[in-house]
């Protein structure tokens, strides 16, 4: 266990949640940019490989060839297999509603209607099945790598991490032991979709869970290590750097259009006043932040409870990523700081491990 403060930085690795995007501009060459500054830092970046829109590029490979002039699933492919032959960190992430979709006139018909693993399937057999094929298409692309590390940690696509009790609990029938999907404080329903991880420990860097990502269970399997946040108005969001990210040319018209509709903001003067007043978590997202708020952040966080992992979870979107030097200048100010390290989920794992190893041992020695 270090006594650094540990950081691991985790990057989503996918399109956008609508699918529309280019792979190769928003997932392919931001990665490779990052990849290569987090080397010159001797920073692991952690890739959260988004394993069911890769297989989705794989049967659609012609039509996706004839719309985009060449093959994502193999530039994914290579790219994935490239990162981890350097030294960086490949992990489970999906979004089930590309599970049996289809591209067609140039778009992506996703199916929203199922948006968490937990609505895939009626059975927990069915579920442990299909996080085992899915793990296993990351896991191919690490022992091409030459790799001996396989998958430990899962992250949910959108957070949708609720329900959980089938998820969980295949997660730990295949060995993976962090989940790194809950933003505490964050509360969401719409036509699909029902979030409420505001029971979430208010005070604990981590926490055990067998039945819901929000639900502390000491005996749980696996461990929930959130995304670090803090609670906050949604007005605070509104910077430069964020509306940049969210809205600039990168990003395509329909997917903004959609994101403005999503935020059921009202248009009269007196409800986007209300909206904007709301209280909200803000992720700890470094591509909407800038480098000298994310220190401050990172140094500023409270100590970790005596006997937890002093760790937090970054996250960033490769779709988002535009900024190289302001996310060069938050790695030379981590690696300046003798008191902080960049972890990646592999080495978070290895360390949830020990700790649920030494809660069994203990249990064992009570008896």
């Amino acid at each position: 266990m270090s006594n650094k403060r540990q950081i691991a930085l985790t990057v989503d690795y996918e399109v956008f949640g609508n699918g529309s995007g280019d792979p190769r501009r928003h997932m392919v060459e931001p990665t490779e940019r990052m990849a290569r500054i987090c080397e010159r830092h001797g920073a692991p970046l952690t890739v959260f490989f988004e394993a069911e829109e890769f297989l989705a590029f794989g049967r659609e490979r012609e039509a996706l060839r004839a719309a985009w002039g060449y093959d994502p699933h193999a530039e994914v492919r290579a790219q994935a297999i490239d990162l981890a032959k350097r030294g960086h960190d490949l992990q489970l992430h999906l979004h089930p509603e590309w599970v049996g979709c289809s591209f067609r006139d140039g778009h992506w018909r996703l199916r929203p209607e199922r948006p968490t693993v937990d609505s895939l399937f009626e059975s927990a057999e069915e579920v442990s099945r299909y996080i085992g094929e899915r793990k296993a298409v990351v896991d191919e692309l690490l022992e091409a790598a030459g790799s001996t590390r396989r998958v430990s940690a899962y992250r949910c696509g959108a957070f949708c991490a609720q329900p959980g009790r089938k998820l969980l609990k295949a997660l730990a029938e295949h060995g993976i032991v962090v989940d790194s999907s809950a933003v505490k404080g964050m509360v969401r329903e719409d036509e699909h979709v029902r979030l409420d991880f505001t029971g979430a420990p208010a005070r604990r860097r981590h926490w055990r869970v067998s039945r819901d990502v929000a639900d502390e269970d000491p005996d749980g399997p696996v461990l929930e290590v959130p995304i670090h946040s803090r609670m906050g108005r949604r007005i605070q969001q509104l910077t430069p750097r964020r509306l940049m990210a969210k809205f600039s040319s990168n990003v395509p018209k329909e997917k903004q259009r959609e994101m403005v509709g999503q935020l059921g903001m009202g248009r009269s003067p007196a409800s986007v006043a209300r909206f904007l007043a709301q209280r909200f978590p803000i992720k700890l997202d470094f591509h909407n932040m800038s480098s000298g708020q994310m220190l401050r952040w990172i140094r500023n966080a409270p100590p970790a409870p005596e006997g937890d992992l002093d760790v937090i979870v970054l996250i960033g979107h490769s779709k988002e990523h535009r900024d190289d030097r302001d996310f060069e200048r938050f790695l030379a100010g981590v690696a300046a700081d003798p008191d902080l390290e960049v972890v990646s989920m592999h080495d978070i794992a290895e360390q949830a491990r020990l700790l649920l190893e030494r809660r069994a041992d203990l249990c064992c020695a009570a008896v």
